[in-house]
């Protein structure tokens, strides 16, 4: 279970790490025909997106050589939820809305929940956490604070690196934190990073192995990494995403659940292998 442990604190930090503010003005390092040719893979990039009201998908975690199995249900701007079963029977979950963050131990029924604003706050970025920054992050879709998904005419508002093996680097700089973008030679973002200086952190989300959905697609192989005071990092992996309509219920704490702090439920969990 200490894996297990490592996961929920992973992801609790990717949510206080998606809020935004606005960025000075972006300006470009390429040559005028090398803007031409990036400007026609930024529009690639962007044209992935699709409009969806359900997404559903199974979810697979390697969590340090142990797998562990899941689904992961989002319904768009109001919810999102990552679940972990065990033999079909699910025994915690991470679910957010606009407002709150749950993070719940069903077998011992406890949780804690945090506020978005909370979170931000933790890292100076409270003016704008949004849950749809986290559906991007999740979806491999480039995000422009204080907007929301970029379309093809927000390529200005980004400073762009040729690197090397014909990826491509869009920076967002912004006054209290630095948001990168990577795509590589086929058009496909590899990679979200974000920096911020004054905490000394940097939480980066890798793509791989896109699979096609309704009219765009979504990346299947995933790895959050965060560095700071100390470094994590977990893999997972989609199955079968589809758009579908899916009936979940969302968490709604009851007599049967007992709320308790955060340390409190990493101890339980701890404790369940015991």
């Amino acid at each position: 279970m200490k894996k297990f442990t490592l996961y929920l604190g992973i992801l609790l930090t990717a949510l206080t790490l998606a809020s935004c503010r606005s960025a000075k003005n972006a300006t470009s390092n390429l040559a005028k025909e090398e803007i031409t040719a990036a400007k026609n893979r930024f529009e690639a990039v962007t044209a992935r997106n699709f409009d969806y009201d359900f997404l559903q998908s199974k979810v697979k975690y390697d969590l340090g050589g142990k797998s562990l199995s899941g689904r992961l249900n989002i319904e768009h701007s109001k919810r999102i939820c990552f679940t972990i079963t065990v033999m079909g029977i699910e025994v915690a979950r991470v679910e957010a809305n606009p407002e709150t963050v749950y993070i719940v131990n069903k077998v011992n029924k406890v949780y804690t929940k945090v506020a978005f604003s909370e979170a931000a706050a933790r890292l100076g970025l409270q003016e704008e956490a949004k849950l749809e920054t986290l559906e991007a992050l999740l979806l491999g879709r480039i995000y422009l604070p204080g907007k929301g998904l970029a379309t093809k005419g927000d390529f200005n508002q980004f400073v762009w690196y040729p690197m090397p093996n014909e990826e491509l680097q869009a920076d967002y700089i912004a006054e209290k934190y630095q948001l990168s973008y990577v795509m590589d030679g086929t058009n496909s973002l590899v990679a979200t990073q974000v920096k911020v200086p004054a905490k000394q952190s940097t939480f980066v989300w890798e793509y791989a192995d896109p699979t096609t959905v309704s009219s765009g697609s979504v990346p299947t192989r995933q790895t959050l990494s965060v560095s700071g005071d100390r470094h994590l990092s977990f893999d997972f992996s989609l199955s079968s995403p589809s758009t579908n309509p899916k009936n979940w219920n969302s968490f709604q704490p009851s007599e049967k659940y007992r709320e308790v702090t955060f340390l409190e439920l990493i101890d339980s969990i701890k404790n369940m292998n015991k």
